[in-house]
């Protein structure tokens, strides 16, 4: 299954969910292909890739340029993670990309190009038990090219006005214009809440506006906010790596993975 990860507000921690995500599956034996869209380039280097590693790789702005079915094979990368994640790390592949994937949004009026990632992908997402596509955070070309790739969407959003705003819009566009991407069936199917403060009453009562807006496709727990968290983020790390402190995150991941997967066996 391929999983579109979704905002169309910055800084909703897309890029954490599917790291620790992909953590907590690989923990549990599934194979894992992470897909960077975003041209800042996060999840390639919280997987092991900094700017200078990008600078003479093949990319997700070479592959969408390509064309080709199947092409996203020769520029995958397995995952770099070290120490108590190096094992998890052999089930984690990423597509990276670099600053450069900018330069495929001209390219957003020529006819099907939208469906380009997804012809990049055919035959080799089928590899791996799924396949998190880490969108920009706008309704976009780049955006669009990882919708028009899916089979499913997820939103992340912290509990706070903009970011809920930016999840509605998400979900409200690929309501319209599924048709035109190629992808009539494409619906969200879970909301994760990240970095929720149980201390702020601004995040609980903007976690009820969730559950209200959403319904039952809000997974549960919130993912909350720890400082450990933030280092890892940090650091590029796995949660494991972190020791101790982590034990809560890494359950609160296993958790939402449980509901992950719960998708996955149903699209068996």
């Amino acid at each position: 299954m391929r999983i579109a990860v979704a905002n169309n507000k910055g800084g909703a921690g897309k890029t954490t969910a599917i790291a620790h995500l992909a953590e907590a599956l690989a923990a549990r034996g599934r194979r894992v292909l992470a897909v960077d869209l975003d041209p800042q380039a996060n999840l390639s280097r919280r997987l092991g890739y900094g700017e200078a590693d990008l600078t003479d790789m093949v990319t997700a702005a070479e592959v969408v340029a390509a064309n080709q079915k199947g092409c996203a094979a020769d520029a995958l990368v397995g995952c770099r993670w070290t120490g108590s994640a190096a094992d998890l790390a052999t089930r984690i592949d990423l597509l990276p990309a670099r600053y450069d994937l900018e330069a495929r949004v001209a390219e957003a009026g020529q006819l099907g190009s939208h469906e380009r990632l997804d012809v990049a992908l055919t035959g080799v997402a089928e590899d791996y038990d799924v396949t998190l596509l880490d969108c920009p955070p706008s309704l976009g070309h780049l955006t669009q090219l990882g919708l028009a790739a899916a089979d499913t969407v997820v939103l992340v959003l912290r509990p706070e006005f903009d970011h809920l705003q930016g999840a509605i819009r998400v979900r409200d566009f690929v309501a319209a214009y599924r048709r035109h991407l190629g992808r009539p069936d494409l619906a969200v199917s879970g909301v994760i809440v990240n970095e929720h403060d149980r201390r702020r009453g601004l995040h609980a009562w903007h976690t009820e506006s969730v559950t209200e807006t959403f319904g039952e496709l809000v997974w549960s727990p919130p993912v909350p906010s720890r400082a450990v968290l933030a280092e890892a983020i940090d650091a590029a790390q796995p949660l494991r790596a972190r020791g101790a402190p982590a034990r809560p995150l890494l359950e609160v991941f296993a958790t939402l993975a449980d509901q992950l997967e719960v998708r996955l066996d149903a699209a068996v």
